[in-house]
């Protein structure tokens, strides 16, 4: 079985052991991985099997699938989810609870803040980069400038803030959750330095992540739950999702569990 392995080159030089794990599972279940940094090479003429996405580029995700290569994950997850605005807005319109947030583009003028402290989050980004709490109107100045020329959301600061959970998902169902909890930030992110945990989801908090999987076909993501006004909420999607902190936390090989759902899911 053929497949490929989709990086940018940023994301590539910070997963090369995740990309070694791909290469040895691939091998011990017969695909034979090709990567590809898909912002410096065309994509190949002989198609794959399979794909597996690992860049936020759901125009990569499109062209792979309008050549009949089956992709994980889809276009739908991809086109969605690698967008805060798009995933708030069709989350909201499905009945799952988010943060209320307004949105805009660069070429906008500025939506007027009233009130403070707020958070301001590029629509793109990811691990916490340029995630910002806003306490005035010279911090948002400050806050849109380091964002655009991407489109950003604004939201009120989550009332238990530095704290949410990482569900990570496969085929649809939980297998796994972590507890992030800030040091030293309102940003909970491991990578920020936050601490992690393994987590036990509550019936609630699993009622809500079923809730989420019935509007897409997620091979492999990671669904992060905050805690506003006694809630879980959907903070965000993460179609590209790390396993760093599930390894660190648990006795579980996601990556050996993801491969094995794929040539099932092929050869069904």
């Amino acid at each position: 079985m053929k497949a490929w392995l989709i990086y940018e080159r940023e994301g590539k030089e910070r997963n090369n052991d995740f990309i070694a794990m791909h290469m040895r599972y691939g091998r011990e279940r017969g695909i034979d991985f090709s990567l590809i940094i898909c912002d410096e090479e065309p994509l190949p003429a002989e198609n794959p099997d399979f794909a597996i996405v690992r860049a936020m580029r759901p125009d990569i995700t499109k062209l792979l699938e309008d050549r009949n290569i089956r992709t994980f994950n889809n276009f739908h997850v991809s086109s969605i989810c690698n967008n805060k605005a798009r995933t708030y807005e069709y989350l909201h319109k499905n009945g799952i609870p988010v943060i209320p947030w307004i949105s805009a583009k660069a070429t906008d003028v500025p939506p007027e803040i009233t009130e403070y402290p707020k958070v301001i989050k590029p629509c793109s980004g990811h691990g916490g980069k340029n995630v910002r709490l806003i306490e005035n109107d010279e911090d948002y100045k400050k806050a849109r400038e380091a964002i655009l020329p991407d489109e950003y959301v604004i939201q009120p600061l989550a009332t238990e803030a530095g704290r949410d959970m990482r569900v990570y998902v496969i085929a649809n169902e939980p297998v796994a959750a972590v507890l992030r909890t800030a040091k030293d930030d309102f940003r909970s992110n491991f990578s920020l330095g936050g601490t992690v945990a393994k987590a036990v989801l509550t019936d609630e908090e699993t009622a809500l992540i079923h809730k989420v999987c019935t509007l897409f076909d997620f091979g492999l993501c990671g669904i992060d739950i905050m805690y506003h006004e006694g809630k879980p909420v959907i903070n965000e999607i993460e179609d590209v999702v790390g396993a760093r902190m599930l390894y660190k936390t648990h006795d579980i090989d996601i990556l050996s569990l993801y491969l094995d759902y794929i040539i099932k899911t092929l050869n069904a």
